[in-house]
């Protein structure tokens, strides 16, 4: 990651460390967690934020989907581990990383359960004593660890806290807050570090995604133009794995530099078919959504059923995650993609047998459980603006740009519009006279209402 972004993170995190907190970064799967603490290593980032104190720090940065086994004694071997392989450069630590080395051993090969416990107190002991450097240990890939390892683990990095609270600090990276992955008191202690200092880390600005996106495109000698960003921003926003996974998508087909509109209208139209079914991309919404608690869920459910009210606290925690943007009283979602795949979470929780349903994936749409005529490349575009808008108003502005194009915004006038709304109705509504889901919000547009 380039050491210039994510300066506001880093200055909180290092602002912790500074005064010797703890402190919890919080985001969404691959948001960008593990690259944040990979750049804490980096002695310019250190330098920058912590002056002449830059010296005076250790930061060691533990990834926890390097666990040998998803135990006590696994837990403290990678720690370990990762302690020897980060401090062996360190001027004048040689003395004293030859204990830290002896204790490891027995720590490994532990004469009883009981030496494992020990042998790591006893190196951590060390280490705070004859350092003499502030030890930061940058724990990512926290969840699984915190939720799996028995009580005592977590207890006894209490201790040595409360031991050595002015030469050792934790930084812990997790798709959770600390409290939603485990309550228990023993662990609550140890979260106790972390109460009052929680970061949540959202997805990437609009000026550091559009880095991102130049970046790529020079790595890969590819072309974006403008239309191109504001397509990949549409369907990704500012998350790193989408953002990656829809350049790579659009990449292979933007051709030369130079492209005229309907060209690109054309590029766009087919990758947003491909990056729909692109089955990495689903994979990171599953995580995303996965990582979400219940009550986060229905929150965002209940963004395609108003009938079921708004659910303020859920909408608050996703807004602090970055997965909400825009106004307090109409949140939308961050990106199309995630976007498009709560909306099916919605409807495959309803049975999608009432109202109107398309299965994006194949192109099919059904009306109650049953499939309509087959709509034409017009009625199906502005078909799929209203979904993916549901129960909200489109204005013709919006109808033309997404169903013609917006080169035609100035060509094309109400009527065609409306005409395109009629032959839309025959095939959806029982009774397109009186239409029950696609309904004229009279001088404002149109809305597609759920069943």
């Amino acid at each position: 990651m380039n050491k210039d972004v994510r300066q506001a993170d880093v200055h909180f995190i290092l602002g912790c460390v500074a005064e010797a907190q703890c402190c919890s970064i919080v985001g969404m799967s691959n948001v960008g967690k593990s690259d944040l603490l990979r750049l804490l290593t980096h002695p310019n980032v250190q330098a920058a934020h912590l002056g002449a104190q830059a010296e005076k720090h250790a930061f060691v940065y533990v990834d926890f989907n390097h666990m040998l086994e998803m135990t006590e004694q696994g837990f403290y071997e990678l720690v370990l581990r990762s302690i020897l392989d980060s401090l062996q450069h360190i001027v004048g630590a040689d003395t004293l990383l030859v204990g830290v080395h002896g204790a490891y051993a027995n720590l490994t090969q532990p004469a009883s359960g009981f030496q494992v416990p020990l042998s790591f107190a006893q190196a951590m002991a060390a280490l705070n004593e004859g350092l003499q450097r502030h030890l930061v240990l940058l724990f990512d890939e926290f969840d699984e660890p915190l939720a799996a390892l028995d009580g005592q683990v977590f207890l006894n990095l209490r201790a040595l806290k409360d031991r050595y609270p002015r030469s050792m600090t934790y930084v812990t990276a997790t798709n959770q807050r600390l409290s939603e992955i485990r309550r228990e008191r023993s662990v609550g202690e140890f979260n106790e570090l972390f109460a009052h200092r929680t970061w949540y880390l959202k997805p990437f600005d609009e000026a550091e995604a559009r880095d991102f996106i130049a970046a790529f495109a020079a790595r890969e000698g590819v072309t974006f133009s403008e239309n191109d960003v504001a397509f990949i921003l549409q369907w990704a926003g500012g998350h790193l794995s989408l953002l990656e996974g829809v350049c790579r998508v659009l990449g292979p087909m933007t051709g030369k530099p130079v492209r005229d509109a309907s060209q690109e209208w054309i590029i766009h139209r087919e990758v947003a078919t491909q990056v729909q079914r692109d089955t990495n991309l689903r994979s990171e919404c599953v995580k995303i959504w996965q990582d979400l608690t219940p009550n986060e869920r229905d929150g965002l459910l209940a963004l395609f059923a108003p009938g079921d009210g708004p659910v303020p606290e859920a909408w608050a925690s996703l807004r602090c995650k970055g997965l909400l943007v825009g106004p307090e009283e109409e949140p939308a979602f961050f990106c199309r993609l995630f976007a498009e795949f709560v909306q099916r979470e919605h409807v495959a929780r309803r049975g999608g047998q009432q109202g109107v349903w398309v299965d994006v994936d194949a192109g099919d749409v059904y009306v109650n459980g049953r499939p309509t005529p087959t709509l034409t490349d017009l009625e199906y575009r502005l078909l799929l603006l209203l979904y993916g808008r549901l129960n909200k108003i489109c204005d013709k502005y919006q109808i033309v740009e997404a169903v013609w194009g917006e080169e035609y915004i100035d060509e094309v006038d109400d009527a065609r519009v409306d005409k395109l709304m009629s032959r839309l109705r025959v095939k959806i509504e029982a009774d397109p006279a009186n239409p029950r889901y696609l309904l004229t919000v009279r001088g404002r547009g149109y809305k597609l209402v759920s069943g």
